[in-house]
């Protein structure tokens, strides 16, 4: 995530970075939150089959005295950490208006059975639905998920899986499983996910340690250059004439710059430099553009990701006149 800080009047800004995952049933969406969990040192993973208002945020309960006690959620829980929520689209409607403040303010006002109190919940919510039905790439993302605006605007990152049809791939896949079971837990990656640079991956601890160094030791600064690109992408995507309003507030530019953020901290860096601002704008172009979506999970890598990402790099600098 980001910085957060205080403004002149001492509200505080959030740093920590939200993202809903949208996808067809059977892609791993569970998964890709339990490997989450296991990156943070502290995390906490709920369904939201078995989680109420009270479950997520707090609950006033009376002890074996008879005195009442709160007792803290998933989200007060998770202060500091990492809030995993997967069936998000099971909560009801009338529970989730309970975490707007918990994700925008990351505080929760408790007034209940004459216990008045405020509680932190300074966490990453990293959330995953199911869509209504079939995904409809001609609708919107709220269409398609049954989410109100007020709640679909607090997630920096909102992102599509599909499970679209190409024969090669599910080739690849079926074919994938069936090796693992054979070999007990042990196959091969599919040719298209092989990489001479997979035999020097890091385990999961060591990723976990540069996770949790990166994030205390940095707090990195917006330079000239990485201002000047995201305030440009902000008055185009404004000004635009197929801009999606209920995307395109004041919380665009606030997730642009903890992404910018972020990937600073990522690379080891201690100011956001204009390849960091670029590739905020870059994860925010690949999460709303129906082609990104239409290409689903059937991504065959980049054999040049760095000539890629100067291309676009380049590209980008003309569309904002820079």
């Amino acid at each position: 995530g980001g910085v957060a800080r205080l403004d002149p009047s001492g509200t505080r800004i959030r740093g920590e970075s939200h993202c809903l995952l949208i996808g067809d049933p059977g892609l791993g969406k569970s998964q890709l939150l339990k490997c989450a969990a296991k990156l943070s040192n502290r995390a906490v993973h709920t369904t939201g089959i078995g989680t109420t208002s009270a479950g997520l945020t707090v609950t006033a309960q009376r002890d074996a005295g008879g005195e009442w006690v709160l007792e803290a959620g998933a989200l007060v829980l998770a202060d500091g950490g990492l809030c995993c929520i997967d069936e998000f689209d099971s909560i009801k409607e009338s529970d989730r208006t309970t975490i707007h403040e918990a994700m925008e303010q990351q505080t929760i006002s408790v007034a209940k059975a004459g216990l008045v109190c405020k509680l932190n919940t300074r966490t990453t919510v990293l959330a995953a639905t199911n869509p209504k039905g079939k995904f409809n790439l001609e609708e919107s993302i709220s269409v398609n998920c049954a989410m109100g605006t007020p709640l679909l605007s607090r997630f920096d990152i909102v992102m599509a899986m599909l499970d679209t049809r190409d024969e090669e791939w599910d080739m690849q896949v079926s074919s994938h499983i069936l090796q693992f079971l054979a070999n007990d837990g042990d196959a091969p990656f599919p040719p298209a996910l092989s990489s001479p640079l997979l035999g020097k991956h890091w385990d999961m601890n060591k990723l976990k340690m540069y996770v949790s160094h990166v994030k205390q030791r940095f707090s990195p600064t917006l330079s000239a250059s990485s201002e000047a690109i995201l305030t440009a992408y902000y008055k185009h995507q404004r000004n635009g004439s197929e801009r999606n309003a209920a995307r395109t507030t004041i919380r665009m530019l606030e997730s642009m710059i903890r992404l910018a953020q972020a990937h600073a901290r990522l690379c080891y860096h201690d100011e956001v430099s204009a390849d960091d601002a670029v590739a905020a704008v870059q994860v925010l172009e690949s999460c709303q553009s129906p082609e990104s979506m239409n290409q689903g999970l059937h991504v065959q890598g980049i054999d040049t990701p760095d000539d890629d990402f100067r291309r676009y790099h380049a590209n980008l600098m003309i569309r904002l006149a820079l």
